[in-house]
């Protein structure tokens, strides 16, 4: 954008020119004078937005989770920024699906069928990302599950294990031999996946709440002990979300509908949003950012103040 005379003027996304959604200024009679910014500005602009991409330019990166959902749109998003990602999921039918929307080849991307909960198959992955790549720069825990339960005393303790295994247990694994690989190559970028639930908590699973809050803990106590030694760690707290997880967690089609009302934008939000900010945490961009915790929600949670 161009700043001129106290008026922001909106050129180009990509090179298309966009005419703005408000003027110049303002005639005696009241009426708003629309100004179109000129080919030339817009062409800058459009020169400073390719330069946006690459930001992963030569990175290696894995994202848990790959298989659908917000996983598949970091997947997509940091193919497009130029970074070499390995896909991890236990659904490998789901990762390979990934591979072939990010139009991969297999000198930058690979799928890895993983159970985050089990160290020896974690260990492997890390070792074969670096065998692969040469290195590991980012790490993106989002493999988690989500089990609709009843009130907390008669919540199934297999469920409550089960979800403990895979949403605690396997961001601390994928941490504990992602760190090791990312310090000996002078660092790195971790971004775990937490919950609004994980905030304030939510009624419909009580196992699935309480590990979510977990991980916002163990990227704040990771944070404190990793963050000298190069490797930033950060968690994102992403609220309703249009993913195959929330549509299936969603009692019914109507309670799903049911969530854009009250919210402050009338929708949920998307996967490539979410994308969008654990690009700019995985990225240089964010350099100086380590042990926080972004609340993505479009405003749901300021609301409910």
């Amino acid at each position: 954008m161009t700043l001129q005379r106290g008026k922001i003027q909106v050129c180009a996304d990509a090179g298309r020119i966009i005419t703005p959604a408000w003027g110049g200024g303002k005639r005696k009679d009241g009426r708003v004078l629309q100004s179109r910014p000129t080919n030339s500005r817009c062409q800058r602009l459009a020169s400073r937005v390719k330069d946006l991409t690459g930001r992963l330019e030569d990175k290696v990166a894995i994202v848990t989770g790959g298989a659908s959902g917000i996983g598949r749109a970091i997947c997509q998003r940091f193919g497009r920024e130029g970074a070499k990602v390995v896909v991890a999921d236990r659904n490998i039918n789901g990762a390979e699906e990934t591979l072939s929307l990010m139009g991969a080849t297999p000198d930058n991307a690979a799928t890895v069928n993983v159970n985050i909960s089990d160290a020896v198959q974690v260990e492997r992955m890390v070792e074969d990302a670096v065998t692969r790549f040469g290195r590991l720069d980012i790490l993106i825990n989002g493999a988690a599950i989500l089990i609709r339960t009843p009130p907390l005393v008669e919540v199934d303790e297999v469920l409550w294990d089960l979800t403990m295994e895979t949403n605690v247990k396997g961001v601390f694994l994928c941490c504990k031999y992602a760190i090791p690989a990312m310090t000996s190559n002078g660092g790195g970028s971790i971004v775990n996946i937490s919950s609004m639930s994980g905030v304030r908590g939510v009624g419909y699973s009580v196992p699935y709440a309480v590990s979510k809050a977990g991980v916002i803990h163990l990227t704040t106590v990771a944070a404190s002990q990793y963050t000298s030694q190069g490797v930033r760690i950060n968690c994102i707290a992403p609220g309703g979300v249009d993913t195959p997880q929330m549509r299936g967690s969603t009692a019914s089609a109507e309670a799903f509908v049911g969530r854009n009302e009250g919210h402050p934008m009338s929708r949920v939000g998307t996967a490539d949003e979410i994308a969008n900010l654990v690009l700019w945490l995985s990225s240089d961009e964010a350099s100086y950012v380590s042990g926080s915790t972004y609340i993505i929600d479009g405003g749901a949670w300021a609301g409910a103040q």
